[in-house]
């Protein structure tokens, strides 16, 4: 049984792997499923075990690319706060920042997530537990500095849109201003979204 449930994770994985590749190259209206198994190594049929189409398989492509991204920059929040004590404000730039140095590094990636991004793939991804987890410590904090934890949820998606805006269009379309420039008064605006 342990060796099925590998088998299934390692093609899952390959799956996800050449669809990355394909849809940030190609685009998704220019890939086809046909592309996606040849590229995994694997039978047209067992894609259909794992996704409904190939839609289905963008959202777990996202799914598991930012769950890995977000588990990454609460690593470097915890990192940070073993360095030297650190506030609520404080760690949120420090998460903020850990996302928009990766996506400097990987504009691709960027562009995929913020091409297909929705409210219903957005509640998808806080059932994963890394982000669940990072949601959850947001509003936690932002409780204990006297806020309201449906206040705490609205600030959240307010932060998150518009970091994703900024860095889509300062890294991705390279305009109005390039994301350096901009970075200091993007910090400053989520600092003054998280202040009461």
């Amino acid at each position: 049984m342990k060796k099925v449930l590998e088998n299934k994770s390692k093609k899952m994985t390959r799956l996800r792997e050449a669809a990355y590749e394909l849809f940030t190259s190609n685009g998704i209206p220019n890939t086809r499923i046909d592309d996606i198994v040849k590229k995994a190594g694997i039978a047209k049929g067992t894609f259909y075990l794992y996704c409904k189409d190939k839609y289905d398989l963008v959202d777990k492509v996202i799914l598991r690319k930012t769950t890995d991204i977000i588990n990454n920059a609460m690593k470097a929040i915890a990192e940070n706060q073993n360095a030297q004590d650190t506030d609520f404000l404080e760690n949120v730039i420090v998460f903020a920042d850990y996302l928009l140095e990766h996506f400097k590094r990987d504009k691709k990636l960027l562009a995929l997530i913020y091409k297909n991004l929705s409210w219903d793939l957005y509640e998808k991804a806080l059932t994963f537990e890394e982000l669940g987890t990072a949601e959850k410590t947001f509003i936690e904090h932002f409780t204990k500095i006297g806020g309201d934890s449906e206040v705490a949820k609205q600030r959240l998606f307010i932060i998150v849109s518009m970091v994703g805006a900024v860095c889509y269009n300062s890294i991705v379309l390279e305009m109005p201003y390039p994301i350096d420039l901009i970075k200091p008064e993007l910090y400053r605006s989520v600092t003054r979204i998280l202040v009461q």
